[in-house]
């Protein structure tokens, strides 16, 4: 049998960032794993094939190399087994599908509706730097703890990451930038739990809090270092996806306007399955990195210990196998679940966080921007292929 890195897939890195799908095309119908260079990853493309190496938590390791480098150690991301469980839990409590409905219109929508708003009288902006990173990163930086912190800071702490997730950590002086921004989180979190901060947000204790004090019966706080991992995932994950998953909702809407009408005409009806063909359409991050802990075959491929493998969930969810029309944008399309929010004990912690904040922001986009539309004088920009989504959409509407 073949071993899986021997197959090398021949395509650049421009040409993914530009627009990964035909190649993923081509890889689900003839080649489904290819060891892809410039990655250093065995890429898996197919829905039955991502499926069964990532609800194989034993074997399909996550990376810990790379995201503990990339994030600190410990994070979620990087353990499994009973380490892992402990560590989730003390990150889950603000993200429990009754929590966040607790905190649903009081956060989430107050935020969205608070930053529409304040547009509403321009006419027209980009929706995505001007309105729907700002919301994710706002709402998102209330729940985990980070009030005091402006919007400013929070958008720069998530391009500092996600520029090296983009590099895949290839360049040094992208991971020196991580770890400036890991010497501010470390100030911050000594200096408000000083003051006793981190106490309460969104009607309930801040993720911050938890990862401190949960399962302390003494009352005293875990060492900054035991945080700085999970603030690093909370960050890239919280902000992004929720920016990404309602981004490229409306750009799919606005893509057919027969559908953004119909949406227009119910938000709150169509809002849970408008954001999950979103999510499925254009994944938020196209890859779930993994590494093999001891020889395993897969697809007919062999893959040694140790090797580092791609997940390719923005493939996956593109399967004609699985769906009609994979490459098209359907609002009405019977729901089935994605891969979006990753597998096995790996499952996104914060995704019922990240839909129903994509949802809420969709609902009020449609109902205090009328006839929103694309900007007919600028075109929208999609580019990426580990983390994809659009990264402009100029939209306009009937102001006021």
């Amino acid at each position: 049998m073949r071993n899986a890195t021997d197959i090398v897939l021949d395509v650049s890195e421009e040409a993914l960032e530009h627009d990964p799908y035909p190649t993923y095309r081509w890889m689900r119908e003839n080649q489904p794993i290819a060891y892809l260079p410039h990655s250093d990853q065995v890429l898996v493309t197919t829905w039955d094939l991502c499926d069964e190496a990532g609800n194989n938590d034993a074997v399909f390791s996550p990376d810990s190399v790379f995201s503990a480098r990339m994030f600190g150690a410990p994070n979620v991301l990087a353990m499994n087994g009973p380490e892992h469980t402990a560590l989730r839990n003390r990150v889950n409590p603000p993200f429990r599908p009754r929590t966040v409905m607790g905190y649903r219109d009081d956060l989430l929508r107050a935020t969205a509706r608070r930053y529409i708003s304040a547009v509403a009288p321009l006419g027209r902006i980009d929706a995505v730097g001007g309105l729907l990173e700002p919301i994710s990163q706002r709402a998102v930086g209330d729940l985990i703890g980070f009030e005091g912190v402006d919007d400013a800071t929070l958008d720069r702490w998530l391009r500092v990451y996600a520029g090296w997730i983009a590099d895949l950590g290839r360049d040094e002086s992208t991971r020196a930038d991580v770890e400036g921004v890991k010497d501010e989180l470390r100030e911050l979190l000594e200096e408000n739990i000083a003051r006793g901060e981190w106490t309460s947000v969104g009607g309930g204790r801040s993720a911050i809090w938890h990862m401190l004090y949960d399962g302390r019966p003494d009352g005293t706080p875990r060492s900054v270092e035991e945080l700085i991992g999970n603030l690093g995932v909370l960050i890239v994950g919280g902000f992004q996806e929720p920016a990404h998953a309602s981004a490229s909702t409306l750009y799919g809407l606005l893509g057919r306007p027969e559908q953004a009408a119909a949406f227009a005409g119910d938000p709150t009806g169509f809002s849970a399955q408008a954001v999950e063909e979103g999510l499925r359409w254009l994944s938020p991050f196209g890859t779930t990195e993994k590494r093999t802990t001891e020889d395993v075959d897969l697809g007919g491929l062999h893959f040694p210990k140790d090797t580092p493998v791609a997940l390719v969930i923005g493939s996956a969810n593109r399967d004609a196998t699985r769906w009609t029309d994979p490459d098209v944008y359907d609002l009405f399309r019977e729901t089935q679940a994605h891969a979006s929010f990753g597998y096995g004990m790996h499952f996104c912690i914060g995704h019922f966080t990240a839909r129903n904040l994509a949802q809420v922001v969709l609902e009020e986009v449609f109902s205090l921007l009328p006839n929103v539309r694309f900007d007919p004088e600028q075109d929208a920009e999609v580019r990426g292929w580990v983390a994809r989504g659009p990264k402009t959409l100029p939209i306009v509407w009937d102001a006021p």
